[in-house]
């Protein structure tokens, strides 16, 4: 393991790279977090919470994705699914050596896959953090995976052949995450996320699992019906901006929704962006910790 707290695992036929921070000392044990991003999330947007939790006494785990971070892109005969994201987040922590239940927070898409991993693996489950998770009852898509991954790749492969994400990375990151952390973004911090953005393989990676959203939504409301959500804590936390919107009262509903579904609570992260783990890392570290404590 590299002094900064980084590994490469090779987990299921792809290299994932995984950032673990661990306290000095920790007077009382705390559970493990596992701290799981949304689409073309990376470690980087977990940063400031990890502080705040291993300060706490907690270790944290953030997983990049294939194709996210440092992560080597999964083979281009496969795509994203909820089961095999549930199997690499299990995959990384055996690898590590961590066998005990975790906390699993998964902000965005990747509430799919730790609701996903709760159902699958209960027993290595101590607490789930769902925050302004994606939320779909009756997911459909129009075009056939067939015909519509190997066009998203040709696509995606386009753009970064063109040159135009390498122009367009740095703004398009900023009209969708618009999140800021509290103290900003260190010099070096936007350098590295600069040269993520930039790489081919992040794009197609991206464009990929956006383009398999519906049918992981689908996968997971089968797993759903088959497979009951263990017994531990579960919090489902709303982003919101402040601002009264109808669309804002509709995600509202919808995650409340969410919350009742799963027998967990619902709480509200205000305000903030879809990103709230940087617009309020202070907010969400103290909902995980009431995850790990009951």
């Amino acid at each position: 393991m590299k002094p900064n707290g980084e590994v490469i695992v090779d987990v299921l036929g792809t290299a994932v790279h995984v950032v673990v921070s661990r306290p000095d000392t920790a007077a009382t044990p705390a559970p493990v977090v596992v701290l799981c991003g949304g689409l073309a999330s990376t470690w980087h947007d977990w940063i400031d919470v990890s502080a705040l939790l291993v300060a706490a006494g907690h270790t944290t785990v953030a997983i990049d994705r294939p194709g996210f971070g440092d992560s080597e892109p999964l083979p281009p005969d496969r795509v994203p699914t909820v089961h095999d994201e549930a199997d690499r987040i299990l995959a990384v922590l055996d690898a590590l050596a961590m066998t005990d239940p975790m906390v699993l927070v998964g902000h965005s898409m990747a509430g799919f896959y730790v609701e996903g991993f709760a159902r699958s693996y209960p027993a290595r489950t101590a607490g789930l953090l769902l925050l302004d998770s994606s939320v779909e009852k009756s997911p459909s898509a129009l075009v056939p995976p067939r015909i519509r991954i190997p066009v998203t790749r040709v696509i995606a492969r386009a753009v970064s052949a063109a040159g135009l994400q390498r122009v367009l990375a740095d703004p398009v990151r900023h009209v969708l995450t618009q999140a800021i952390p509290p103290d900003g973004y260190a010099p070096d911090r936007v350098d590295d996320l600069r040269r993520i953005y930039r790489d081919p393989s992040y794009l197609e990676a991206a464009a990929i699992e956006y383009a398999v959203y519906a049918d992981m939504a689908l996968e997971l409301n089968r797993l759903r019906r088959a497979t009951p959500v263990p017994s531990v804590p579960v919090i489902v936390a709303a982003a919101h901006t402040g601002r009264r919107t109808p669309w804002g009262a509709r995600w509202l509903r919808r995650q409340q929704r969410l919350a009742r579904n799963l027998g967990g609570r619902f709480a509200v992260v205000s305000p903030s962006h879809h990103h709230a783990m940087i617009d309020q890392p202070r907010r969400v570290a103290a909902l995980v910790r009431t995850v790990s404590t009951g």
